[in-house]
């Protein structure tokens, strides 16, 4: 149904003589409907998403290293022309903490998407139980956060000059709670996840009426290929993310040289083709860039996206044991 949708409106954009502004406002909801078939989809896939798992899934906190905090920052754009194209900005922060005896990871993250009139900020604190199995690392997580909704109906223009009642008036908020679970093993060499997001399924503000965000399941692997060369490794990765309505579905493969600089290609069946890179500027902060060409149906209403990444790790001392000093006067 959707599909059929996206086909009529298409054509109906292209068939008639539309002025410009008319053009923007029919080119803005083309590009909602493609972005997720207007809210039926809450989250956006990322081309780097295997550089920053924790964000999708509370389960990852604290797998990277041992007494390390990563912080990372994405930011995806959709150049459209548009102004109130829709963008998405992240920002996690997750490292290891250990409570007793109990080995285990935190994780925040924050989360501002950008669609249009449509504002969702979100945040959530997350936890990790970490456990040994078989010769990798088992993480458990859960992420609890408050997730926003503002919609601003200033600007809306019809064709007619009329107006709807079915267009909200002002601006309207709402505020709910949200929940994430998920699942991550990492090994020496592979690493698999499944989580959910939306657990709640948090309502989202439409003018009077609420909409409920559908909960989405995200599955993840990724697999460290060696080769003869030690400088140079193979890093294919796959990610599927579904709310049981709509589907969506990436490869990724990208070369590592000497683990300093990358480079490959990210593939999103259906919807679009990007080009990754990146390289270490420090030992510690590394910067990843990503434009991808949109392949889907509507890609002559829009231009392609940028996609910016900038990590950062810092290293934290979580050894809390006591230490013991012997003064030199008793040697």
């Amino acid at each position: 149904m959707h599909l059929v949708i996206k086909n009529k409106t298409t054509y109906f954009a292209q068939s008639l003589q539309l002025n410009f502004g008319l053009r923007k406002v029919i080119m803005f909801f083309l590009l909602m409907l493609c972005r997720g078939y207007v809210f039926s989809q809450s989250d956006m896939m990322f081309s780097q998403t295997a550089f920053n798992p924790a964000f999708v899934n509370p389960g990852y906190a604290g797998s990277d290293t041992s007494n390390y905090y990563n912080v990372i920052a994405m930011s995806r754009i959709l150049t459209s022309g548009l102004e109130k194209a829709p963008n998405v900005t992240i920002l996690n922060v997750n490292g290891p903490l250990h409570i007793g005896s109990a080995k285990g990871g935190v994780s925040f993250s924050f989360c501002n998407d950008q669609s249009g009139f449509l504002s969702t900020p979100a945040f959530n604190l997350g936890y990790a139980y970490k456990t040994r199995l078989g010769k990798g690392s088992l993480g458990l997580g859960l992420s609890a956060g408050v997730f926003f909704s503002t919609l601003e109906s200033e600007g809306w223009v019809l064709p007619d000059g009329n107006t709807d009642p079915l267009i909200p008036t002002g601006k309207n908020s709402k505020q709910s709670f949200d929940l994430g679970l998920g699942l991550y093993y990492a090994g020496d060499r592979f690493y698999a996840g499944l989580s959910v997001t939306h657990l709640v399924r948090p309502t989202m503000v439409q003018g009077d009426n609420a909409v409920r965000v559908p909960r989405n399941y995200y599955l993840m692997a990724g697999y460290r290929l060696a080769l003869d060369n030690p400088d140079i490794e193979i890093r294919p990765s796959a990610l599927m993310l579904t709310d049981l309505g709509t589907f969506g579905f990436s490869m990724n493969a990208l070369l590592f040289y000497r683990n300093k600089l990358w480079a490959g290609l990210d593939y999103r069946i259906k919807n679009s083709l990007a080009l990754v890179a990146g390289m270490n500027i420090l030992p510690d902060l590394r910067l990843g860039y990503s434009y991808g060409y949109n392949t889907a149906l509507l890609s002559r209403f829009s231009g392609g996206n940028h996609e910016i990444m900038l990590t950062y790790k810092f290293f934290v001392y979580i050894n809390r044991e006591k230490l013991k000093y012997k003064s030199i006067r008793y040697l």
